[in-house]
């Protein structure tokens, strides 16, 4: 079947920052496969969008996994990055799938590139790749539409 096109177009992607660290299993755990230390990672994830223009706009998002001051045994990671897109305003498209494009599909697509970064940065690393599990978009996007103290309860 053949692909058509979005009308939102991206421009350019970009790693701004990673971190990573291995923190050694304990002895009685060397043993355990990867996903017993992956299972239990907290992951946090922030976004932002920036007007450039009337057609162009920027996406910012980072993700932390296991990122504490004191981490689980395995892997703490922390990543950011962003990316530049269009919509074109000749796409002439209905106000409802131009914001669908620009707040929930543009998140998508940088989480996205960032999965794969997190996948390459870890391919090497003692435990093996670290898969970023799937992501409820439509509960992130609601919670940061949410002001700080509706997020906490």
């Amino acid at each position: 079947m053949e692909a058509k096109e979005s009308p939102i177009k991206l421009l350019r992607f970009v790693v701004l920052g990673m971190e990573f660290r291995f923190i050694p299993p304990s002895k009685q755990n060397k043993s355990k496969s990867p996903d017993f230390f992956f299972q239990d990672y907290a992951i946090d994830i922030d976004f932002s969008h920036s007007a450039v223009d009337e057609e162009q706009f920027f996406v910012f998002a980072k993700i932390g996994v296991n990122n504490f001051s004191k981490p689980k045994h395995g892997y703490k990671i922390f990543i950011e990055g962003g990316a530049s897109f269009s919509i074109p305003k000749q796409a002439d498209l209905d106000e409802n799938i131009t914001k669908n494009l620009k707040y929930f599909s543009s998140v998508n697509i940088v989480i996205g590139y960032l999965r794969a970064a997190i996948n390459t940065l870890t391919a090497s690393a003692p435990l093996g790749p670290y898969l970023l599990p799937p992501i409820d978009m439509q509960d992130l996007i609601k919670r940061k539409s949410q002001s700080p103290s509706e997020r906490e309860s």
